[in-house]
This record gives C-alpha cells, sequence and structure tokens, in this order.
C-alpha cells in the first residue's frame, strides 16, 4: 500500500533526509521567524515606514507651499527621517531584556530539579502524583517561555499517555497549570507527530512548522482548531516497565520555528532533573 503524502513527509521529519535545498529553506525560514525583527516584516514595514513618512513631512509640505526651496526640503526631510529612524533604534535598544534574567532563571530551574532529584520517595496518593506532575509541567512551560521569547498563553506543555495496554490510543493526562485545554478525552493517537516520535526511539523530536506536514497534523484530538505551530516532543519512559515508552510530553508553541537553532537543546539540558521527575511519577 502506498503511503499518503502526511506519511511521507513523517518519514522524511523522523530521518532528517533533507536535501539541500530543503536544509536551506529549513535554515532561512528560522532565521526569518526568529532573528529578522518584526519591524522589518511586511505589516512591521508598513507601520514604520508611514510613521516615518510622517515624522519627516513638514518640509515636503513647507515645500508644497513655497514657504522653501526644494532642496532646503530634501535636506531637511532626509535629516528628519534618519533622525526618527535613529531615535526608534535606541528605544528598542532601551527595550532590549537583560540576558542577566535568563541566567539567574535556567540556575533558579536546575537548583529545583536538584530538589526534585533528591525527593525519591514515592507518592502514595494518586491525586499527589498528579499535582507533582502538574507543577512540573508549570516549571518546565515557564522556562520554555524565556527560552523561546514567549507572551503568557502562546506556550503550552501537556503529557500525553497511552491509554492502558493500547499501542494507538492515548490520552492528554495533564496539562500544565492555567491550560484550559481539555484533558482525559481517548483518541486514536496515530494522527499525531508525537505518537511518531515515540515509535522512533526516546530521542526528542523537534517539529518547527506544523503546517509543513498538511492538513492532517492540523487535526487536533481535543479541539476544533489547532492553535499551535511548533512543537518540542519528549517521549516520556516510566521507570517501573523497564524504561517502556509510556507517551509523551509535548511543549507547543504558537509561533513557528520556537525552538529553533539551540533553544531546544537548552530546554532539554536545563530541565533534564524535572523530565526525569515525571517519569518516576507516571
Amino acid at each position: 500500500m502506498s503511503k499518503s503524502p502526511f506519511e511521507h513527509r513523517v518519514d522524511l521529519w523522523l530521518s532528517e533526509d533533507f536535501n539541500v535545498w530543503q536544509r536551506f529553506g529549513r535554515n532561512a525560514l528560522g532565521l526569518y521567524h526568529n532573528k529578522l525583527p518584526r519591524e522589518f516584516r511586511l505589516v512591521g514595514l508598513t507601520h514604520w515606514s508611514s510613521r516615518t513618512a510622517l515624522a519627516s513631512s513638514a518640509p515636503g509640505l513647507a515645500y508644497f507651499y513655497g514657504s522653501i526651496p526644494g532642496w532646503t526640503a530634501i535636506v531637511a526631510g532626509s535629516g528628519f527621517f534618519l533622525a526618527h529612524s535613529f531615535v526608534g533604534v535606541l528605544d528598542k535598544l532601551s527595550k532590549a531584556k537583560s540576558s542577566d534574567d535568563n541566567d539567574v532563571q535556567s540556575e533558579m530551574i536546575i537548583r529545583v530539579g536538584d530538589l526534585l532529584s533528591s525527593l525519591k520517595s514515592r507518592i502514595a496518593k494518586s491525586s499527589d502524583k498528579d499535582d507533582a506532575i502538574r507543577a512540573c509541567l508549570g516549571i518546565i512551560e515557564n522556562y520554555a517561555r524565556t527560552v523561546t521569547k514567549s507572551k503568557k498563553g502562546d506556550l503550552s506543555v501537556s503529557l500525553v499517555l497511552f491509554s492502558g495496554n493500547s499501542t494507538t490510543r492515548m490520552k492528554v493526562r495533564h496539562r500544565n497549570p492555567g491550560n484550559n485545554r481539555p484533558t482525559n478525552r481517548e483518541f486514536d493517537g496515530r494522527a499525531l507527530l508525537g505518537f511518531h516520535a515515540c515509535g522512533s526511539g526516546p530521542a526528542p523530536r523537534v517539529v518547527h512548522d506544523l503546517k509543513w506536514f498538511g492538513k492532517p497534523a492540523l487535526a487536533s484530538p481535543t479541539q476544533q482548531k489547532v492553535g499551535y505551530r511548533s512543537i518540542l516532543i519528549v517521549p516520556v519512559q516510566s521507570s517501573g516497565t523497564a524504561g517502556a515508552i509510556r507517551g509523551f510530553i509535548s511543549i507547543d508553541c504558537a509561533r513557528p520555528y520556537a525552538f529553533y537553532g539551540n533553544r531546544s537543546n537548552v530546554i532539554m539540558v536545563t530541565c533534564e532533573p524535572v523530565f526525569s521527575h515525571i517519569n518516576e511519577l507516571i
């Protein structure tokens, strides 16, 4: 039986056997979404151009009404244009967040992970385990927001597990605190990229843009509309069943290429003790 276009793209994604042009396109899109300031994209350029033109329009109006000669209007208008642009750049730089905040939060996450690693005793009550898992998902969400420079609500973290002994049926068991998307609805996991990532082994996988996989990938099992574009998928293994893969943690973001470059590695390394603690709780 021939594979569908979706299945072909999943195979390519898992094997990472991209040709030169595909790699070039992915890198170009990654730089566009992460390095190019929003002010220099289509909407931003339109807004910036109109605002700057308005700021430098006075000499043009003076020339139109015959108050000053043309060369004076050109020099004055160019000066206003450059000055306004320079002030705008300085304003952006002044609002740039210090990297010290990221360093402090990284250190905090590491120390929280050390604390979790020291708590090796089993939690007796199932409700206590659930609360602990949700708290861990919240820790991951907060740190991932810092790394990806995402706003509150743009990024969410979910724990998706296989349902009972099934190898295809899955459930979203938990989400990060404050996340109101539905949970505990059983569905066929074969349409999820996380399901295919689990089948390929315990290594984490990054989905840079969900739209690249086509329409089947945009069908959410728990809601009518998919509100995310990029995903970091982390398979989870239960320590009580010889390391069998029980499901995956999904860190999804509304922006494409949110985990591009070294961001996924930074999240994995810093939050490794938190991921390990979740493995021990499921």
